[in-house]
């Protein structure tokens, strides 16, 4: 194997709740590239799916930010990058300084403790999810000297009420592009960031290893509703509650599993036991990846009632709605950011209003009852899956794009 020329940095690797990333990685490594992985962050103590096993890449935890010492890079015995930095550094602090991040000095430390290691280590490129704190990093390494860096962007990095304008179109049109996952985002980013960023940005759908996640012919279950995501408010699994409790209380024998960890398993669980539910709704917690394409297998329809929070955080791409599609099961969901692009208007799965608990009851009586539809609903689904969500195809276009920043 070839040295790494091109390296990932990244908060936290691996994470169950970030499939994408691990599916990303895999398929760059199939085009032939050579990675290393920069975490900024332990591992938090959960499942690990199987395919991290694939994984070639060696990952490197960056110290602790109480740990890091600028000083011995800045005074230390590699003169030519010492003058650099001292040459570099002022202008620096002076131009994203005034910026006002509020951990700028730490981010700063880690910046030159990533500009020494990847001197040291040859990386020329890095790549971030998120435009958040490691994109920030990776802009400052730049700044410095070091690496280019390209970004991937999602929903919570750009939606938040919270989202300082000025550093996303800085962290934009210092990047050499930045990716994101879908055409509602494009729009979105548009209304974010000057003209000169807005030539950076590129949009890439997040793609899923179809082989894996194709139909597994089994028979399904009979009136089996699945959910699959974090439990946060963004996923909405209060309203598949209520809904559940209206179609329950219409005499329809349905069951829910709950896939999925978060802030809102005990507020979950208490109106589970409010509503009566605890016959009927199962909150399984987080399964490997195994786990999950078993129940995507057997289940009879996908539920994932996404809504915009009150942060403004929301979902853009989900993950679990291209796995289901691939899978073959008849997925219901809602109007938010890319989610009508998966399911193409409702052409490829059903989609009712957002935060409407009695259109999602609806919708679910619907598929329940109506096997013909979820046959059609399940072969556009697989369909879509083939023509946009293909791993391999959307992984060689990230390959072609990492070449060029590496050839330049």
């Amino acid at each position: 194997m070839s040295t790494p020329r091109l390296a990932y940095l990244l908060k936290k690797f691996p994470r169950t709740s970030e499939t994408f990333i691990l599916n990303e990685l895999l398929g760059l490594e199939e085009q032939g590239m050579d990675l290393l992985v920069f975490s900024r962050r332990q591992p938090d103590d959960e499942p690990r799916h199987p395919e991290l096993a694939r994984l070639n890449a060696e990952i490197e935890y960056l110290p602790n930010v109480r740990h890091l010492d600028p000083w011995s890079v800045l005074f230390g015995g590699d003169k030519a990058l010492r003058d650099e930095l001292m040459a570099k550094l002022g202008g620096v602090i002076e131009d994203f300084g005034a910026l006002g991040h509020e951990r700028f000095p730490s981010l700063l430390a880690e910046a030159v403790h990533l500009r020494a290691r990847t001197r040291e280590l040859g990386i020329e490129h890095l790549h971030v999810h998120f435009g958040t704190d490691a994109a920030v990093v990776a802009h400052l390494v730049s700044q410095m000297g070091g690496a280019t860096y390209s970004m991937t962007l999602h929903a919570k990095d750009i939606y938040r009420n919270t989202v300082d304008r000025a550093i996303l179109d800085r962290l934009v049109g210092g990047s050499e592009y930045s990716v994101t996952v879908c055409d509602a985002n494009v729009a979105h980013l548009h209304g974010l960031v000057g003209e000169e960023a807005k030539g950076r940005i590129r949009r890439l759908y997040n793609g899923i290893d179809l082989g894996a996640h194709g139909e597994q012919g089994l028979s399904r279950d009979v009136d089996h509703v699945l959910g699959v995501g974090r439990l946060v408010e963004k996923k909405g699994f209060d309203l598949l509650l209520a809904a559940t409790q209206s179609l329950a209380t219409s005499g329809r024998e349905l069951r829910v599993t709950i896939v999925g960890e978060g802030e809102e398993r005990s507020s979950l669980e208490a109106d589970i036991a409010t509503r009566g539910l605890g016959d009927r709704v199962k909150l399984v917690g987080a399964l490997g990846q195994d786990g999950v394409r078993d129940l995507m297998a057997r289940a009879t329809c996908m539920a994932l009632p996404c809504r915009v929070g009150d942060d403004g955080n929301r979902d853009a791409l989900p993950t679990v709605l291209l796995e289901a599609q691939a899978a073959g099961l008849p997925c219901i969901s809602t109007p938010v950011t890319g989610i009508p692009e998966i399911l193409d208007g409702g052409e490829a799965g059903l989609l009712v209003p957002e935060d409407d608990a009695g259109a999602l009851a609806d919708a679910l009586g619907t598929l329940l009852d109506d096997a013909a539809l979820r046959t059609r609903l399940s072969e556009a689904g697989v369909s879509r899956a083939r023509e946009l969500f293909d791993l391999r195809k959307n992984t060689a276009v990230l390959h072609e794009w990492h070449q060029g920043a590496l050839a330049s």
